[in-house]
């Protein structure tokens, strides 16, 4: 295998399953944007976080980049195209996944440091 050809596949994974959460994406808009109205949020900036968006494209990348690297050297077709694309899409709900059951929610996280530094404050000195 040539590198030229392993960097293809890379790149292509990368593409193809940030298009599959784009795909994805475009759902949770909708249905955030139709939530926000029935809540009378009329300013985007109060319902859609960039960030976020960002981030989720990039986990498909990655998602698809990791399929396409088992992939690699199986004839560029149709199915594999659509099967990085659907990588990015599923990939991105199971690489969530693991890190909600992983990893502690920012929540709990924001509130230790809030409690400690309350903590470091009340002390006399």
């Amino acid at each position: 295998m040539e590198i030229g050809v392993a960097i293809l596949y890379v790149v292509l994974g990368i593409i193809l399953g940030a298009v599959g959460q784009g795909a994805r994406a475009i759902i949770g808009v909708k249905k955030a944007a139709d939530e926000a109205a029935a809540k009378c949020q009329t300013r985007i900036d109060e319902w859609f976080d960039m960030k976020r968006l960002e981030f989720t494209l990039i986990v498909g990348g990655i998602a698809g980049c990791l399929a396409a690297i088992l992939l690699i050297e199986t004839p560029i077709d149709k199915e594999l195209l659509l099967g990085l694309v659907a990588a990015g899409y599923a990939g991105t709900d199971f690489i969530e996944g693991l890190m909600s059951n992983y990893t502690p929610p920012a929540e709990s996280v924001c509130a230790d440091k809030t409690e400690k530094k309350a903590e470091t404050e009340e002390k006399p000195q």
